[in-house]
Formats: C-alpha cells, structure tokens, sequence
C-alpha cells in the first residue's frame, strides 16, 4: 500500500539534510486551554459578549477540541464562540471556533463546529488574539453559569 505523505512529513523532507524544521504547531507544541467562565451575577441579551482577557500570542494553531458547559437556560439561547484582536477588539470571526450552539439545556457539549474546523481546515493565528463569546438566538437567561474551554497548541 502506498503512504501517503502528511504536510508534516513533507516539511520534514524538504529541506537539504533532510531534517526540516516545524513549527511547534505542527508537531511536539504544548497545548494550552483558554476558559471563560461567567461572573456569578450578570444580566446579558442578545449581541453581549464576554472575553477571556488572555492574549494568545501569534501563530497559535487551535485544536478542534472544545467544550461548554452550561446550566438551564432560555429556549432558543445559542452561543457563538470566536476571536477578536486583543488590543483594539476587533473581531477576527465571530463564530470561528462554535458556532449557534444550543445553551438552552442544561449540560456539557461538544464544541468545535465553528468556520475554522470545517472540512479539515486548520486555523493559526495572524496576531495577538483573545478568546471570546455572543449571545444569540433568545435573550439569556440572568445568571446563566457557563464555561467555556478551548484548545490550542503554541511554543
């Protein structure tokens, strides 16, 4: 059977010797999680974000590993979890890393179905970025407990 040559191995073989050097996004990098939790008390609606205050640095590659947890909350309440500039705020995609998912219901979910993983595509960052999340579809629910925990690979 042939083998089929990963972008990894070709970075690998491309050089002189042999032994290419990768950037520790593609092999052997730490992963790291950013988590946003919810204060205790708070009144949200539609459109209101929340960020992480953590900057991730650049050329940070996120893994399509991600969860929410989350209690009760209104029908119809979706999040959206994404990546703005971390010094000006500017969204890089608001719905980059999940997307419209359910937080209606009480639990732990699944979460990276956002722009960045779909059909294999791999996302690394192009500047100093911070996590953060939207509320759409209904009104949240005052005081909803969420936590938000995503995963990427750096240095």
């Amino acid at each position: 059977m042939p083998e089929i040559i990963s972008r990894q191995v070709a970075k690998l073989s491309a050089s002189a010797t042999g032994f290419g050097k990768q950037l520790p996004t593609d092999a052997i990098g730490r992963v790291r999680c950013v988590i946003i939790n919810t204060p205790a008390t708070y009144t949200a609606a539609v459109d209101d974000t929340i960020g992480s205050g953590i900057a991730i640095p650049k050329g940070a590659r996120f893994l399509s590993i991600g969860r929410i947890a989350n209690a009760s909350g209104a029908a119809s309440s979706t999040l959206n979890v994404g990546l703005r500039n971390f010094r000006t705020k500017a969204a890089v995609d608001e719905d980059g890393l999940v997307a419209l998912i359910g937080i209606q219901t009480a639990g732990v979910s699944n979460a990276a179905n956002g722009f960045f993983f779909l059909n294999g595509i791999d996302y690394v960052t192009t500047d100093e970025t911070e996590l953060y999340a939207t509320w759409k579809g209904a009104t949240p629910t005052a005081n909803q407990q969420l936590r938000i925990e995503m995963y990427f690979v750096a240095d």
